[in-house]
């Protein structure tokens, strides 16, 4: 050990810097190395927040003692303690939205007047809508503006309320109509005597999403989103019954439908004059027939004793017949409601690529386009699958062209995927390890070499003495002595070390 110190003591200051530069870097190196792989690793506890939530979240945390770091617009913390932050920070009422609910009235103030009462509801039930609103997975925020007129006795004519309500929609994401109706009623059903055809939503790009007017106007968006999924489906069933024969991605299909949504409806009324049915019958038939003895009326027939004349009996005889007969003519009354949403006309095309094969020899790949027959096979295939009717006009066009290639990027697979938070935790001390070992077998080992081994003595041929009797050789001499001179100017640092051996080996 004595003999470093004495070797590093005898470096020129140049390279001691050196070395002192060296050992500093490699040591913060294994500084810097082993603190990332002890620190703890951070993950997003939330993302996008409000400054009002944000600020509450960062205050929470630090009385919580918890680290946190602040990157991209999110609240970062250790990941092993995100879901349990999470819960806390939910059961103290955080994040809240940006927005104020009905917690407002936590704390009761006696001194607040009514119109104050009045606006902190509103407010409170503003922040409650927009809270709600935002629960759909489509909403990234959401405001609500209430406009509810004060009721007075002594207005004629009472005003309506009336609300609206602005929606940032998150990237690519697009609300469907029923949504749009849900949130309408969602704020209609909360504000007493609110109508829901006085609710206004709007979004972050200023289109409106409601429509007021007659129930026209509604119904045309409707017929459009139910054509559109009409088509979608056609497509779908297109490409469900070409892809196992053509290959996946080898198709492409558009279906445009002409679908008529006119609601109809018809009664009719027929009457057959030959199909007379009897409905009633009635008769009525009276036959009466009378006889008796005869004689001469008065007084002198009645008297006793007194032998009347005969005389022949009289006959009396009537008849009476009723009959009604009631007919009915048979009738047929029919009542059609044409269907709503039915489908007039289907203009179909289909996209189908060609067959490729590699050349052995160039390896290049070569197109082969589709035969005839193939495509007439695939036409029948569509026309069942659409269910295809020449009566109404129906259009259908394959047609067999090259698709672009694009490569595809390769994805780990779904294994692998679950082994990698392993491998990540694997590396985060393996790194540490290796960076010990390259730097003992790089810098340590290399170092501790050339302070062991001692500096290389370059010998210099003496220098020969003039010799009287060799008088000639005195000019080579000289030139020899010259290039001596050259070389000690040029490396001083090693003719110092030669001179120092020199003393040393005279003093031995």
């Amino acid at each position: 050990m004595a003999d470093v110190v004495e070797t590093v003591k005898n470096w020129p200051t140049k390279k001691k810097v050196t070395l002192l530069l060296v050992l500093a870097l490699s040591i913060a190196t294994l500084i810097l190395t082993f603190a990332w792989s002890q620190r703890p690793e951070y993950h997003v506890l939330y993302s996008n927040l409000a400054e009002t939530d944000a600020g509450s979240v960062v205050q929470k945390l630090r009385e919580m003692k918890v680290p946190y770091e602040l990157s991209g617009g999110g609240i970062l913390v250790p990941a092993d303690r995100v879901y349990d932050l999470r819960l806390q920070l939910a059961a103290q009422g955080l994040p809240q939205g940006g927005v104020v609910g009905f917690e407002l009235f936590d704390k009761t103030d006696f001194g607040t007047t009514d119109f104050v009462q009045k606006l902190n509801y509103r407010r409170a039930l503003q922040g409650e809508l927009a809270r709600t609103i935002m629960s759909l997975s489509e909403v990234e925020a959401a405001r609500v503006h209430l406009a509810i007129p004060e009721r007075t006795l002594f207005m004629r004519e009472e005003s309506r309320p009336s609300a609206s309500v602005l929606v940032k929609l998150k990237p690519g994401r697009t609300l469907t109509r029923r949504q749009v109706q849900g949130i309408v009623h969602l704020v209609s059903s909360s504000v007493e005597g609110l109508n829901p055809e006085e609710v206004t939503i709007v979004d972050q790009r200023g289109e409106m999403l409601t429509q007021r007017g007659d129930d026209a106007i509604g119904l045309s968006s409707s017929q459009l989103e139910y054509q559109r999924s009409y088509e979608k489906d056609m497509e779908s069933r297109i490409l469900n019954i070409l892809e196992p024969v053509v290959g996946k991605g080898k198709v492409r299909a558009k279906v445009a439908a002409t679908i008529d949504f006119t609601r109809s409806e018809k009664t009719e009324e027929r009457f057959d004059p030959e199909g007379q049915v009897i409905i009633s019958e009635q008769r009525n038939i009276e036959k009466s027939t009378a006889s008796g003895p005869g004689g001469v009326p008065g007084v002198v027939s009645n008297l006793p004793g007194n032998i009347a004349s005969q005389v022949a009996s009289s006959s009396a005889q009537s008849q009476k017949k009723n009959e009604v007969i009631n007919y009915e003519v048979s009738k047929i009354t029919s009542h059609v409601v044409s269907a709503v949403g039915q489908v007039k006309k289907l203009s179909v095309a289909v996209l189908v690529d060609g067959t490729y094969t590699v050349d052995e020899a160039t390896g290049e790949r070569k197109y082969t386009p589709r035969s005839e027959e193939e495509l007439k096979h695939y036409e029948e295939l569509v026309k069942r699958a659409i269910g295809f009717t020449e009566e109404r006009g129906d259009k259908i066009r394959i047609a067999n062209m090259p698709f672009e290639t694009i490569p595809e990027v390769e994805e780990l697979p779904e294994e692998s995927k679950e082994y990698l938070p392993i491998v990540v935790t694997v590396a985060k001390y393996l790194v540490p390890v290796i960076a010990v070992i390259l730097f003992f077998l790089f810098v340590l080992r290399p170092l501790m070499k050339s302070l062991s081994t001692p500096p290389v003595v370059q010998q210099v041929p003496e220098l020969p003495q003039p010799v009287p009797e060799l008088e000639s050789v005195e000019p080579k001499v000289a030139g020899v002595k010259g290039k001596v001179i050259e070389w000690v100017e040029n490396n001083p640092n090693q003719a110092a070390d030669l001179i120092k051996s020199w003393i040393e080996e005279k003093k031995r």
